[in-house]
């Protein structure tokens, strides 16, 4: 059995709550844990989560990608050995959050109007 750990509560919490802070009030935005992970979805979508001190967010664009990398390190989003490109991993302080939030507006926003 292969045991994943993605997310260590104890390193990320203060981003963590940085995020909740921002998003939870939102319209539709619920929370739940996937692969051990806090996840936040819009009408069930997900849109955002969290690994060990980085944020993922789940629906960009290839040229948001490109441009959130010219401002933050990044690294690729894998899954059962396969890259989700449209996916963004941004590992981040919490002082940093503010920064990626106009991204993560959009994730959402992408996620409440999905069918």
């Amino acid at each position: 059995m292969i045991i994943l750990k993605w997310y260590n509560e104890e390193l990320t919490s203060k981003l963590r709550e940085s995020l909740e802070k921002e998003i939870i009030g939102w319209y539709k935005v619920t929370s739940k844990k996937m692969l051990g992970c806090p996840c936040y979805l819009a009408n069930g979508k997900m849109f955002a989560g969290l690994i060990t001190k980085a944020v993922v967010i789940t629906k960009l664009t290839e040229f948001e990608i490109i441009e959130i990398k010219k401002l933050h390190e990044t690294k690729p989003f894998n899954v059962g050995g396969k890259t989700l490109k449209k996916w963004g991993c941004l590992p981040l302080d919490p002082i940093d959050l503010k920064s990626i939030l106009p991204l993560i507006v959009k994730s959402y926003e992408r996620a409440l109007n999905k069918k």
